[in-house]
């Protein structure tokens, strides 16, 4: 060392391989108010207030100006070789000017900072720091001068210097820039290679571990300067200190790597809840990368600042890598064997780093890289392995693949086998059902022409219904068993479909006095259901209580609403106190041809309950059986509730206005019946009810309905009596009448014809049969209806309604010329209210009564006008009109022409 002539101390260069550190040998000025200039600090008086850095007792202040000088001089032996050196000055300093004096004496002033964009500083060979090329000749010494400002926080102005030749500066750059080459090349390569085995087969753990390798050669680029070397002022025009944001790449780079930990070592299957921890760990990433971003621009860039963010998600992602270690290892699991060896090298290594950036200074990233490279080629090994153990894995699948694909083909042969056994099994049965239907047709229709023998006719009948009903069993398993039968669904209130399916039992349970009775717990519940196969539900289940219940029994039928798993169902119950059924025998009841008890009298075929468990399926329901000897036997359906059929309101049929709506009478006693058919009818018809047969014979002779419907059996008066009084009565014998029974008889039924019933139906009834009938008699009715409102007199003693309208005419006729004879006097002439008269009018001709009555006086004025002895106004006294204006007027309307116009015609 050498004493300057202001009493500073000299650095003396001596040796061209040292890195000289200058802070011993710097003398700082404050310059708080930032007006100094070269000239002022150079001045004799200025120069005794620089005080040596290391006894300087300020504290040094961010976004303040300082002087700084420093003397060397340069005595190496080859010093005219070595006159070229590199000043290196520290990167706190955001605006920086070097001054030193040419030959001349002049002072050279060289703009730096690291906030000065490289294409405004002089030299650059790297953008790393803030670099000055000085000349120092052999033997002078130099004196150096400074100036600059810290202006990021935290960062006080550092005034810690390097001063080295260039050909030691270049070689130390040099191997830091190919050590970087070598190190980026590396992972690039692997890189690479991930992203290629990435495309072959698309294994999430590739493209995990490629996005943590390109955001590691993304770092590697920023922190060895080679991006801001690359791109310059190209990437951020006057902005350098932008670069910092690729300290984010740490960030994305950790999240991938926790992802790749999670999908290669498949913790979701190993440890569930490290699993959803690193989880979030990674979704911690985006909030922390805010932050980052926040910090760093609200700190101008301060690494001091900034880097607290990024070496916090370090620490926790290297901690609970570290951590993960142990449960690791104990799975034994051979691919977390690879993930704890690579992440025990890169934790080591990434903190070895850190307490260099941290702790112990100079900060290096020499660790982290090794502990990358390392850690790059066991993952590397483990990827491979893991890629080695999936294509044995899908070899083994392919081969099972193929191994299943040949049995399935072996057992789809064998199941069109079976289904061509099953169709040929179905088409038998169904043909030879379908044969049996004809001889006992025959033999059914002979038996009823046998004179006598009641007791031998009965058993054929019974015996041949017996086979019939068997027979349609058969034809509906066959129809299950081909798939051809449908589901018509309808969306109603199945408890009154109930009550009215179960009063059709009522009177055979009577018959073999056993006490029946239905209920139901919820007064309406609306589902989808189909009505027929509901039907056959029912009555096989009450026919198969009834067939096994002795004389003195119950049978109780009970409806209820359920909910089982959040789905409601309908739970029907059908309770006897018979025989009962012993558990191994109640396991098989559903099974075709499956009988109980052989010997028991009451036995069956097997086919009902059989058929009953295929339609309860088809519905979607479910059906079971509980039952003890010598106690009773329940049965269990539930049919799920659903509403998938629901008409919506806009495609509902509106209700015919009540005014246009047929007058419907319903006679029966029961109110189930009733409530079933006002809500199957209630849209189409005007209904009128009565409980009871003499009830309803009155209200339709004062009603006059245009249709009845009346059960048979009846109190006081039964459906036969209501049939043949109505019909006998000439106000209502143009009514028709359908009879609703569950007398199922041939006797039955013909002994309702025989009263004059229009239609006999048994109990219980197909609604569309029921709809169908009621339309097409009321079509008759209205054919009837044009036939009496065209002809002039219908032909004497054809039916009972012409002898009605030629008795009107009769008695219109009477009183031709009387104008005072209208409605009210014909009803009174005829033995009839005027609302009979009205009704029976209406029904039979289409007409009101009064235009009845003016029909017939216009028809006759016609007759009197064809004869042509009688003038108009003549014809239209004669015919009971008193205004002969309003004769024409009518007679015009009636005839489409004048009356003159039929006169000597």
């Amino acid at each position: 060392m050498a004493t300057g002539e202001a009493g500073g101390e000299v650095c003396v260069l001596d040796s061209a391989l040292l890195n000289y550190r200058l802070v011993n040998y710097i003398e700082v000025l404050p310059d708080s108010a930032g007006r100094l200039s070269i000239e002022d600090v150079t001045d004799t008086s200025t120069q005794q207030a620089f005080q040596p850095y290391r006894e300087y007792a300020g504290t040094l202040n961010s976004h303040q100006w300082y002087w700084g000088r420093v003397r060397a001089v340069n005595r190496l032996p080859d010093g005219k070789r070595s006159t070229e050196w590199v000043l290196y000055l520290s990167g706190n300093w955001t605006r920086l000017e070097v001054f030193t004096r040419d030959r001349q004496g002049n002072w050279h002033t060289e703009p730096n900072g690291t906030f000065l964009p490289p294409g405004e500083k002089p030299f650059v060979p790297t953008t790393r720091g803030n670099l000055v090329k000085l000349s120092l000749p052999p033997g002078e010494v130099q004196t150096i001068y400074f100036r600059g400002m810290a202006e990021r926080v935290s960062l006080p102005p550092s005034f810690h210097a390097y001063l080295q030749t260039t050909d030691v500066f270049y070689n130390k750059l040099l191997k830091a820039k190919v050590s970087n080459a070598v190190f980026i090349g590396f992972l690039g390569m692997m890189l690479l290679y991930n992203l290629m085995v990435y495309f072959l087969g698309r294994a999430r753990s590739f493209i995990y571990y490629s996005g943590y390798l390109l955001m590691m050669i993304v770092y590697a680029c920023y922190s060895g300067s080679d991006l801001s070397d690359w791109f310059g002022d190209r990437l951020f025009p006057g902005q350098p200190e932008y670069y910092s944001f690729f300290k984010l790449s740490i960030f994305i780079g950790l999240m991938c790597y926790l992802s790749f930990i999670r999908s290669f070592a498949d913790l979701k299957q190993l440890l569930p809840r490290w699993d959803r921890y690193f989880k979030i760990l990674v979704w911690l990433g985006f909030p922390l990368m805010a932050a980052f971003v926040a910090v760093t621009i609200l700190s101008n860039f301060s690494h001091a600042v900034e880097d607290w963010t990024t070496v916090t998600y370090i620490i926790l992602v290297v901690g609970s890598c570290t951590l993960l270690l142990y449960p690791l290892y104990r799975t034994r699991d051979k691919k977390g064997a690879f993930v704890f060896a690579g992440v025990a090298v890169i934790s080591l290594g990434c903190l070895l780093s850190l307490l260099t950036r941290v702790a112990f200074p100079p900060f290096t990233l020499v660790y982290l890289k090794a502990g990358v490279v390392v850690e790059v080629l066991i993952f590397s090994l483990g990827l491979a392995y893991r890629q080695r153990k999936q294509i044995q894995a899908r070899e083994q699948a392919d081969y099972a693949l193929r191994e299943s694909r040949l049995l399935q083909e072996k057992q789809r042969m064998e199941a069109d086998r079976l289904q061509e056994l099953t169709e040929f099994k179905t088409q038998f049965y169904t043909n030879i059902t379908h044969e049996f239907r004809t001889p006992l047709t025959v033999i059914m229709g002979m038996s009823e022409r046998i004179q006598g023998h009641a007791e031998e006719k009965q058993l054929i009948e019974r015996n041949g219904k017996n086979l019939l009903g068997l027979v349609n069993q058969l034809l509906d398993l066959s129809k299950l068993e081909s798939g051809s039968i449908a589901i018509t669904w309808i969306h109603d209130d199945i408890v009154g479909y109930l009550r009215y399916l179960t009063e059709s039992f009522y009177s055979a349970a009577e018959q073999q006095r056993i006490r029946f009775m239905f209920y139901a717990e919820e007064r309406e519940i609306r589902m989808d259901f189909d009505e027929s196969k509901v039907l056959r539900i029912v009555n096989n289940l009450i026919a198969n209580a009834l067939r096994f219940t002795p004389s003195g029994g119950k049978i109780i039928v009970h409806a209820s609403k359920i909910t089982q798993d959040g789905q409601p169902f309908l739970r029907l119950v059908v309770k006897d106190s018979g025989v009962g059924i012993s558990p191994e025998h109640a396991a098989h009841v559903f099974e075709r041809f499956y009988q109980v008890d052989q010997n028991h009298e009451a036995g069956g075929t097997g086919i009902g309950l059989a058929l009953t468990r295929e339609l309860v399926d088809l519905m979607g329901g479910t059906i079971s059986v509980s039952s003890e000897v010598g106690v009773g036997t329940d049965f269990e359906v539930l049919l799920p509730i659903r509403a998938d059929h629901r008409v919506p309101e806009a495609e509902v049929t509106p209700r015919r206005p009540s005014e246009d709506r047929p007058e419907l009478l319903v006679i029966e006693d029961n109110p189930d019946i009733i409530t079933y058919l006002r809500a199957l009818l209630g849209d189409r018809y005007s209904i009128h009810t009565a409980l009871d047969g003499a009830s309803g014979i009155e209200k339709a002779l004062e009603l006059v309905p245009d249709i009845i419907i009346s059960d048979v059996m009846m109190p006081e008066k039964d459906g036969f009596a209501v049939c043949e009084t109505l019909k006998a009565d000439e106000r209502t014998s143009h009514v028709p009448i359908i009879l609703l029974t569950a007398k199922t008889t041939h006797e039955a039924r013909i002994e309702g014809l025989k009263y004059g019933a229009d239609a006999y139906l048994t109990k219980p009834f197909n609604k569309d049969e029921l709809i169908i009938r009621l339309e097409k008699l009321i079509e008759v009715r209205q054919q009837l209806q044009q036939r009496y409102g065209q002809q002039d007199a219908p032909p004497a003693g054809t039916e009972a309604e012409d002898t009605f309208i030629q008795k009107l005419h009769g008695l219109i006729h009477d009183h031709l010329d009387d104008t005072t004879f209208g409605v009210a006097e014909l009803a009174a002439a005829a033995g009839l209210s005027s609302m009979q008269l009205y009704r029976k009018i209406k029904a039979i001709t289409g007409k009101t009564p009064s235009r009845f009555v003016r029909s017939y006086r216009l028809r006759e004025g016609m007759r009197l006008l064809r004869e042509g002895h009688y003038t108009v106004s003549e014809v239209a006294y004669a015919v009971g009109f008193s205004d002969p204006s309003y004769f024409s007027r009518t007679f015009q309307e009636e005839f489409h022409n004048n009356p003159s116009h039929f006169i000597n015609v």
